[in-house]
């Protein structure tokens, strides 16, 4: 599994599950987490390992997609991913009523589109009107605004959100809500016509040159209304960058090597282990580096479709779960970099174990199988039930560096009698079939957020949405009893137990094969750049928001490949809280 290193800040990216926070009222941090002595320009070249099928991430709430939306619309606020204190935005402050519904935002007369136009209480109400138009594919954005009344406009610069109910991630939605320009989307296909450009907003980039399937490049904004706030000095340094596609994550690395690219975070356990021993990373012309912080990391695995009626036997999952055999998988190929997963919610529980390992088991695998119906086989060898169906599912996947892991997959459930085809798809087909929920099973990973909630996932009444992320068609009453008494509990630690209970019952009905995971962030990059001391904030892996081209290390760079010199060595293992002191 992989952890995306060009990803933005924490931010509002409204991703996945628990949250681990307490919020009751806004606090302002002012507290900058970028360089005071980062100096801005040049172009960062990045890889990217699909075209996103739309850069409205609103409809397409990918990674790609945010990376792009992120930087090109501002929220009402951010958090400070040093402090997770809050800091102003659009939104010069936030105020809560003392009974926690009502929610007065202020904007910052200063914030103005790219256009000059000032954004206003206009912008705000159309933006949540737009989101909440179930005419649109914005059913994620839709689950947390839907908790809101429409907003009143108090005047231009003021707007009051009324929750309809108490609930712990209110004040998070608000403050995270994302603004559009109503001048310059209003009366158009908004599930469309932003698929494959965006308007510029208030954000520091623009979206302003894209050829689709090939590159795309944010240039940045030279009259960013926020370029002077506290919090943003030292961000932002790039003048533009560059997203090249490369699908197949070999070529790509290859690319890197090359120059093509300066930063690379495609690194499972066998790159990193094998792979990174070139010149390049021998004279540290590359750097090596493995990040240990406090971003949350979520879980990875195969998310079975239940409304199959063939996945729908408890048993049968249970079965295909026993019949991975995670073990040799991260010893063959990660070259044990990676530890198996017992849960949905790794971060919890530290270095104590969540659940109960479901370590490969093919004689329990085959009595599940038996017990389920399936004692037959066809005259292919393989299981089949009394109505002579054959026990057979395709796994699409998107990296062609799965493939391995999942023959090997393929391989044990075939000794079993279940027939397993493995089919690798572009991001975009994947994004779509799962959006429609065609699939039997697909390999997925979820991005963690310390402000996440489990309903997005889990609860039953998402199971059916268009587009959701409950990608299983997951539905337990006791599941959705636990989500549903969790809204009015502000104490993180309370809520954290609740959810642990919940991880206990999902990860006992087996709605995915969970794979592996990680607790740090590997990264190659040229070493050339700027940063903060500690490589990444405490709480993100913000890299594309925080680094600069560093002048005096390009020179020592170039200079040091044109006359094959190594170049001093850097630690290969960052650690937050040493570097942070």
């Amino acid at each position: 599994m992989r952890r995306h290193i060009l990803k933005l800040t924490l931010a509002f990216i409204i991703i996945l599950v628990g949250s681990t926070m307490v919020v009751d009222a806004i606090k302002l941090s002012n507290e900058p987490v970028g360089d005071l002595h980062a100096k801005r320009g040049g172009q960062l070249n990045l890889c990217a390992f699909d075209f996103p099928k739309s850069f409205n991430a609103m409809v397409d709430g990918t990674l790609y997609s945010h990376e792009v939306f992120d930087l090109v619309y501002d929220t009402l606020m951010t958090v400070n991913d040093n402090t997770l204190g809050y800091e102003p935005l659009i939104a010069k402050s936030l105020e809560t009523s003392a009974d926690k519904k009502e929610f007065t935002v202020k904007i910052d007369p200063r914030a103005k589109w790219a256009d000059g136009k000032p954004i206003t209480a206009d912008d705000i109400l159309f933006t949540f009107d737009t989101i909440m138009n179930p005419k649109n594919m914005t059913s994620i954005e839709r689950m947390f605004y839907s908790r809101f009344n429409r907003p009143k406009k108090i005047d231009q610069y003021t707007v009051k959100f009324i929750a309809k109910t108490v609930h712990y991630n209110n004040l998070i939605a608000i403050a995270g809500f994302t603004v559009l320009p109503k001048h310059l989307f209003e009366g158009k296909d908004f599930n469309k016509s932003f698929s494959m450009s965006l308007p510029p907003g208030s954000g520091p980039y623009t979206l302003s040159e894209v050829k689709e399937g090939r590159y795309y490049v944010l240039t940045r904004r030279k009259n960013y209304w926020a370029d002077q706030l506290p919090y943003h000095l030292g961000m932002y340094n790039f003048e533009r960058i560059k997203y090249k596609v490369i699908r197949d994550d070999n070529v790509a690395f290859e690319a890197f090597k090359r120059g093509d690219f300066d930063i690379f975070d495609s690194i499972d356990g066998k790159r990193w282990a094998t792979e990174a021993n070139s010149e390049h990373f021998q004279k540290n012309w590359i750097v090596k580096q493995k990040i240990h912080n406090y971003a949350p990391y979520g879980f990875f695995g195969l998310a079975i479709n239940m409304r199959k009626p063939m996945f729908q036997d408890l048993r049968v999952r249970q079965a295909l779960a026993y019949l991975l055999d995670r073990k040799t998988i991260i010893a063959k190929l990660e070259y044990n970099e990676y530890k198996p997963l017992t849960s949905y919610w790794p971060y919890l529980y530290g270095n104590q174990a969540a659940n109960f390992p479901m370590n490969y088991d093919p004689v329990k695998a085959k009595q599940l199988l038996k017990e389920a119906g399936y004692n037959r086989l066809d005259s292919d060898g393989y299981l089949i039930n009394q109505k002579g169906e054959r026990l057979e599912f395709t796994i699409y996947y998107a990296k062609d560096t799965d493939e391995k892991r999942y023959t090997l997959y393929a391989d044990t459930c075939k000794q079993a009698g279940v027939k397993v085809n493995l089919e690798l798809l572009s991001w975009a087909t994947l994004t779509k079939k799962t959006d429609e929920y065609k699939f039997d099973m697909v390999s997925i990973g979820w991005t963690a957020s310390l402000f996440g909630e489990p309903e997005q996932l889990w609860h039953s009444k998402h199971a059916n949405e268009v587009g959701g992320s409950n990608l299983t068609g997951y539905k337990n009453p006791e599941v959705d009893r636990l989500i549903d008494s969790m809204p009015p509990i502000y104490d993180a630690a309370e809520r954290n137990q609740i959810i642990k209970k919940i991880d206990a019952l999902i990860y006992r009905d087996v709605p995915y094969v969970l794979t592996w995971t990680d607790d740090s962030s590997r990264i190659f990059y040229k070493n050339i750049f700027g940063m903060p001391k500690t490589v990444f904030p405490k709480y993100s892996t913000g890299a594309i928001s925080y680094w600069w081209y560093d002048p005096v290390k390009i020179k020592r760079y170039q200079e040091a490949v044109k006359k094959k010199k190594a170049l001093p060595a850097e630690s290969v293992e960052i650690y937050y809280d040493k570097l942070a002191k």
